[in-house]
């Protein structure tokens, strides 16, 4: 989880209190990057031509403000609170495309994408 806000409640009371976390930041998480990819090929009547190709792949989530979370916190104990953005661990490869359609330097990766907000209450 890439945390963009955490607190806590501690309750030193004897008894039980009610609590209300309400994130106060907002950012964005970014995961991806810029892909290159060059080769050759040959064109009849124009002989050899270089092609190269760039791309942008990335996904990114921006965090909103004002979502909360609510609860009681028992007498004597404390309840902390986590605000971000989880992420997920997601498998892919990138390779060359060659000039007759068939893929090759294939590299496998893990990358980690953002795919949910909210809060994390422990305590």
């Amino acid at each position: 989880m890439s945390v963009k806000y955490s607190t806590f409640v501690q309750n030193k009371r004897s008894s039980t209190m009610d609590f209300k976390f309400t994130s106060k930041k907002s950012g964005t998480t970014e995961i991806g990057a810029s892909v290159s990819l060059s080769g050759e090929a040959k064109v009849l009547w124009l002989g050899k031509i270089k092609t190269e190709v760039t791309a942008s792949v990335k996904k990114s989530w921006t965090s909103e403000l004002g979502v909360e979370a609510y609860g009681k916190v028992k007498a004597h104990k404390t309840v902390y609170g986590d605000y971000g953005i989880k992420k997920e661990k997601v498998y892919g490869y990138i390779a060359r495309a060659n000039s007759n359609c068939t893929i090759s330097n294939k590299k496998y990766m893990d990358v980690w994408a953002p795919y949910r907000e909210g809060w994390v209450i422990s305590g």
